[in-house]
């Protein structure tokens, strides 16, 4: 099952106000304006009751994020720049991909360690160690915005006891350990080889969250791409002067490529403008994926 979420939500996140030194009740109060703030701007009614009614999980999240912003200010000194996107708004999605695809976090981790694959300056590895699961962040130094710095220097002020990793996902690099979930957000598109490393997470994890952009026309917008499950690749300096940016999948490229390296969708959504196309900030498009590892295709893969 699809889901759509206005392409405000995720800038409007950063909105809400965050006071240190606010109490509990107080809080919960600044987190029911906020969402009722963003509901308020979303037309269709599932949306809006979506919102209004946080999830423990989203909850959470928010508390964990005013610990993890005062972490940062504490940091001093410092001469590098932090990560500079919410990873927190991703936990709207992630919520939104687990209720419908009718399952909790508790059951898809279960007791084995989460991997946290693009973990940038961690944001969410440290969220989940502070529900009391064991995470393992990779990132790699040579791509990250501040050489992991910000990832490092954020666990020894939270005393973290998350494991962190520096490894080049476009080298053939392997997993040593069995996940119970990994989170993948925002990075595919930025890989080279897409494909062998969805196919080697799923021979080390049962559940994957996954998220990248994605185009529903070419970059001149004149041919279009949802009908086919196709990618673009970009130029050096074509989306974003990133030359880190490769593939931009179409919306059935990118259920199509899970399928292939042994996933099976549990369920997905989209955000931002449904005309997308793969290198304007204006025709930015994401999706979602919550992928279960599928027992038949991984098999087959491994023989």
């Amino acid at each position: 099952m699809q889901t759509r979420t206005p392409s405000w939500f995720v800038s409007s996140l950063g909105e809400a106000p965050w006071r240190a030194g606010c109490g509990l009740e107080s809080l919960r109060a600044e987190e029911e304006r906020a969402a009722q703030a963003l509901a308020c701007k979303a037309a269709p009614s599932t949306i809006m009751d979506t919102f209004v009614r946080f999830s423990s999980l989203v909850r959470q999240g928010l508390r964990f994020r005013r610990r993890f912003e005062l972490a940062k200010e504490l940091i001093e000194p410092r001469d590098f720049d932090w990560y500079p996107y919410d990873c927190f708004a991703s936990l709207f999605y992630l919520q939104r991909l687990l209720r419908e695809a009718a399952l909790s976090l508790d059951e898809i981790i279960g007791t084995d360690p989460v991997l946290d694959l693009g973990a940038a300056d961690g944001a969410l590895s440290f969220f989940l160690e502070s529900l009391g699961r064991r995470v393992h962040a990779v990132d790699h130094s040579d791509t990250n915005i501040n050489r992991m710095r910000g990832l490092r220097a954020l666990a020894a002020a939270l005393h973290s006891r998350v494991q962190i990793r520096d490894v080049d996902l476009d080298g053939r690099f392997d997993l040593n350990e069995q996940y119970g979930a990994v989170l993948f957000l925002g990075t595919l598109y930025h890989l080279k080889n897409p494909f062998y490393v969805l196919e080697l997470l799923a021979r080390h994890a049962r559940f994957c969250f996954l998220s990248t952009r994605v185009a529903r026309l070419s970059a001149d917008r004149s041919i279009r791409l949802d009908g086919m499950p196709v990618a673009y690749l970009l130029d050096s300096a074509e989306c974003n002067a990133d030359a880190t940016n490769y593939w931009i999948f179409s919306p059935p490229g990118l259920t199509l490529l899970a399928k292939r390296a042994g996933w099976h969708i549990c369920s997905s959504a989209t955000s931002g403008i449904s005309e997308s196309d793969p290198r304007t900030i204006q025709g930015d498009e994401r999706m979602f994926l919550l992928l279960r590892r599928d027992r038949l295709e991984t098999s087959e893969h491994s023989r």
